[in-house]
């Protein structure tokens, strides 16, 4: 049978491996490239001959209707092996899976070689053994890997949690068509749910929400480096930033057979009024109908919610669509944005004031929606705990105030200026200088004792400053003028 299992291709050979391979594999076990993906990989010379007799072994014993294989993928024309490729069971599977799996030496990557080695391996089995069906699962993370298996007929079926307690995306292909048309109309039975979002959540809400826009941006931005920020939102891969969403809005996590596909942030603005943040779905999962379920679901946890607005990106037809089918109408258009609303009852469209106001009282219990207050003067109330979110405040003052314990989030400060504030103990995180990185100025500020930690200061100058005690780095500002003075004696 060993003879048999030599498959010939364009650019490269499948072939059986012979221990005369193993200081080739042994290569494969020390690239990190690997073993990062592969951990199983990490043997040393005893557990890798092992390994490799056993391989050798089993090809006198291959079983067309128990398919267990591993061959060696080898370069026709360097005439050397550049990785692997087989389908064998995996004990997180089920018992009657057969999992494609492959290792490409770094060398020869994003050359088509291992796409190539997949095609013909799966050709082989369908055609000279009883295999109907092939797996495979590729971290969410490993897009290389997922390509891969995209290119070679494979289909995403869902995302699973192992027994390694690590999620996977689950591909399966079939010998024939009717077996994959059947498992299609299965694939449109799963049913997601919601899950609030808790503070572990952020590292893989932060993952899947990278995914997602930079496969957005690729599709959408045709070129252009300036984009808009609903497609390219400010820090969406930062974890700090999900962070934030954990703690100030409502954040749930989008599961399918519960594994994490994706987010939705929702900014509850008042009693009947609510703003969809950010909904986001892994690339992998998209076009399954999945978003239009979330809404959904999302309108069934708020039902005390009557209009729901969103803004989303102009250079984004698909979006406009999807929204737009779902009951929402644009109220503007711009290059860089829509906006849309959603009413779910025969609301009024005039702006929306609840609870009973009495103005010239001690008491003012009030919840303005889309109101037009211009020029509104508030002097002498009590504001404590008051939300403003979603509100067009250019030009507007706040003087002589008590600002204890103030959250401001989520801003554009614009030229806006600070001037005669206490601010002890504010604190400043995940800010930037906006799209065209206007610098910030501090003139006659005490900054005694603060803390500035992973920060951008490149090109700041510091000019007629108090900089005694200051430390960069763990080093004392006067150290530095020192080492600075006997350098310039010693020339």
């Amino acid at each position: 049978m060993k003879s048999q299992l030599i498959i010939q291709c364009q650019n490269i050979t499948l072939r059986p491996f012979s221990l005369e391979d193993q200081a080739v594999l042994r290569m494969f076990t020390q690239q990190p490239e690997i073993t990062d993906i592969l951990p199983d990989w990490k043997m040393n010379e005893e557990q890798l001959r092992d390994f490799l007799q056993f391989v050798v072994g089993s090809y006198e014993r291959f079983n067309p209707a128990d398919v267990r294989i591993m061959l060696a993928v080898e370069h026709n024309e360097d005439q050397r092996i550049i990785g692997w490729c087989g389908v064998f069971p995996n004990d997180m599977l089920d018992s009657s899976d057969r999992e494609m799996a492959y290792a490409l030496s770094k060398g020869y990557r994003n050359r088509g070689y291992i796409t190539e080695a997949v095609h013909a391996l799966t050709t082989y089995l369908f055609e000279h053994t009883q295999l109907n069906r092939i797996v495979g699962i590729v971290k969410p993370f490993n897009v290389p890997s997922r390509k891969v298996l995209e290119r070679t007929g494979f289909r995403y079926v869902t995302r699973r949690r192992l027994t390694d307690g690590a999620d996977y995306d689950y591909f399966e292909r079939f010998k024939n068509k009717e077996q994959t048309e059947q498992a299609n109309l299965m694939k449109n039975q799963f049913v997601i749910r919601l899950r609030r979002a808790r503070q572990e959540d952020d590292t893989v809400l932060a993952e899947i929400c990278k995914r997602a826009f930079e496969h957005a941006m690729r599709i959408w931005s045709k070129g252009e480096g300036d984009l808009d920020s609903n497609l390219c939102p400010p820090n969406y891969s930062s974890t700090r930033l999900h962070n934030y969403v954990l703690r100030e809005w409502d954040y749930y996590v989008v599961e399918l057979n519960g594994c994490p596909i994706g987010g939705v942030s929702i900014n509850v603005l008042g009693h009947k009024h609510a703003r969809l943040d950010k909904i986001f779905i892994d690339p992998v999962s998209q076009g399954l109908g999945l978003g239009s379920q979330v809404l959904e679901l999302i309108e069934a946890e708020y039902p005390q919610i009557e209009v729901w607005k969103l803004e989303t990106s102009g250079r984004q037809p698909g979006n406009h669509h999807f929204y737009e089918k779902a009951g929402y109408v644009r109220t503007y258009a711009s290059t860089d944005e829509y906006g849309y609303e959603k009413r779910l009852s025969k609301t009024s469209t005039q702006p929306y004031l609840a609870g009973s106001p009495q103005v010239g009282t001690d008491e003012l219990n009030a919840e303005f929606y889309q109101a037009n207050l211009e020029g509104t003067r508030f002097s002498s109330s009590n504001l404590a705990d008051s939300r403003i979110t979603d509100c067009n405040m250019t030009r507007s003052k706040f003087t002589n105030l008590n600002m204890t314990e103030v959250l401001l989030a989520d801003l554009r400060l614009t030229n806006s200026s600070v001037e005669f504030v206490a601010m002890d103990g504010v604190q400043f995180r995940d800010t930037h200088l906006g799209v065209n990185k206007v610098p910030m100025n501090w003139a006659h500020c005490d900054l005694g004792g603060s803390r500035f930690l992973h920060c951008d200061l490149t090109g700041v100058r510091l000019e007629q400053c108090q900089v005694e005690g200051m430390k960069i780095n763990g080093v004392a500002i006067e150290d530095l003028f020192a080492a600075y003075d006997s350098l310039k004696e010693a020339r």
